[in-house]
């Protein structure tokens, strides 16, 4: 049977009569609606207020995060200005090294450690997203990757110095600088009359007189190559120190090293005698640069003797 109105019966506790109410079926439909209406407006209302705090809590977090990111990047701003500076200073103690080491000052082209090539990439969203934000940060990276190749050219300017005064340490080392026995010049490089013959003719070192006995030093680091008597100069020893840099000692009284021996600036390696050719105890002392007779003097410093 189909429904058509709806009666209700509301029978109270303490009274006999009974309420009788009739809702037809239209008005039954028409509230039913009315109600669910109502209760979807309200639930869309509800909804749409959420969702507005939630996109608004999450607007206040994105504006917390990005202004503490831009106090983050303003502090990485300030360390690369400091990096900058002390790379720069770095840099010019650099220079000074390279100098004292003996090589050529960087060129000023070459300290920017300048680079080329081509662009390959997509559009950064970064900049879709932040423009202002995305160039702060690029321009960070492009200026910590500068000062990463400041301090690698740095790096091997450094390693090159090292390398250019290691070697010059090791010439030294082998180059004749010390009187190699105490006593005074009594004869000077150069022509001379000989004080036996009494002619004119090239003196090719210098004696040193001093008593017979007075130990002679090696006047820098070298290997023993000559210990034998020799025409006019007597027992004599010969010295190669290496890069060119050969002594020459004569007139001894005896050796105190032999052939093929290393021997190391200030060891003894003889002693003053009057052999050869010669009218008292002296030491004849030559020096050699690439077979070429030097004066002596100019490789003694301040006559000392260690």
């Amino acid at each position: 049977m189909p429904f058509k109105d709806l009666t209700v019966l509301v029978v109270p506790h303490n009274e006999i009569q009974v309420h009788r109410f009739k809702i037809s079926r239209w008005l039954l439909v028409s509230g039913s609606v009315v109600c669910l209406a109502f209760i979807s407006c309200l639930g869309y209302l509800i909804l749409t207020s959420y969702n507005k705090n939630f996109d608004y809590l999450k607007y206040i977090n994105l504006q917390r995060e990005n202004r503490i990111l831009t106090q983050k990047l303003e502090g990485v701003e300030n360390n690369i200005a400091e990096m900058n500076t002390k790379v720069g200073e770095l840099m010019e103690e650099n220079q000074v090294f390279r100098r004292i080491a003996g090589l050529e000052v960087l060129d000023e082209q070459v300290k920017e450690v300048g680079i080329g090539g081509t662009f390959v990439g997509n559009y950064d969203e970064l900049f879709e997203i932040n423009g202002p934000l995305a160039k702060k940060i690029y321009k960070q990276e492009d200026q910590i990757d500068v000062l990463l190749r400041k301090s690698k050219l740095i790096d091997q300017s450094l390693q090159e110095a090292i390398q250019s005064l290691e070697a010059s340490s090791d010439k030294w080392t082998h180059t004749p600088s010390i009187m190699p026995t105490k006593g005074y010049i009594s004869s000077f490089f150069g022509r001379r009359s000989h004080p036996i013959y009494h002619v004119m003719q090239p003196h090719n070192g210098i004696d040193i007189s001093c008593g017979a006995g007075a130990p002679i030093i090696a006047p820098a680091d070298g290997i023993v190559t000559v210990v034998k008597n020799q025409i006019g100069y007597g027992l004599t020893e010969v010295v190669d120190h290496g890069y060119g840099y050969t002594t020459r000692y004569a007139h001894m009284s005896k050796s105190n090293v032999r052939v093929g021996q290393k021997v190391s600036r200030g060891d003894v390696i003889g002693f003053v005698g009057h052999s050869g050719i010669t009218t008292g105890p002296n030491l004849h002392y030559e020096v050699y640069v690439d077979e070429v007779p030097k004066d002596p003097m100019n490789f003694i410093l301040d006559n000392y003797v260690p």
